[in-house]
């Protein structure tokens, strides 16, 4: 009996590494961008910490001066395949929590920028949540896929 391309077969596996390349490439960049302007301004980023009115009065400092190098080192270690699992882990846990922030300053009624660092200007909104979400599911299939190509450490 003939098995289907779209099924674990022989091609869909030998296209799953590039696959997950792509993904790392995508995501690692997304995380490399929006670090980039969190560096350079960190007390616009901390105003933008503040407005969703959730973190603890001058935690948002610490925050907006930590998370942008933290966003750094996961893109660059996501494209440059350095303990890609670990990146992969610590990007997923950022974007559900970034989703979780953009949903309760929906629901609470909040007019803000998402301060994500990807687009001036972009307001929280669903855009921001479909966005992130899939950014997630890239997350979990680059941690279900073993084998992969181009990385530096080879037991992750």
């Amino acid at each position: 009996m003939a098995e289907c391309w779209f099924t674990r077969g022989k091609i869909v596996g030998k296209i799953y590494p590039y696959l997950e390349l792509l993904c790392r490439i995508i995501i690692g960049g997304v995380f490399l961008w929006a670090s980039v302007d969190k560096i350079i301004d960190p007390s616009k980023f901390s105003r933008e910490i503040s407005n969703y009115h959730i973190i603890p009065f001058g935690l948002e400092n610490l925050i907006a001066i930590a998370l942008p190098w933290l966003e750094l080192m996961i893109g660059i270690g996501l494209i440059l395949g350095f303990y890609i699992n670990a990146n992969t882990i610590i990007a997923g846990f950022l974007l559900v929590i970034f989703n979780v922030l953009v949903f309760q300053a929906m629901m609470r009624g909040f007019n803000i920028e998402c301060g994500c660092g990807l687009k001036e200007g972009q307001m929280v909104g669903y855009g921001k949540l479909f966005e992130n979400f899939i950014l997630l599911l890239g997350c979990l299939f680059i941690l279900k896929v073993k084998d992969r190509i181009l990385y530096l450490k080879k037991n992750q």
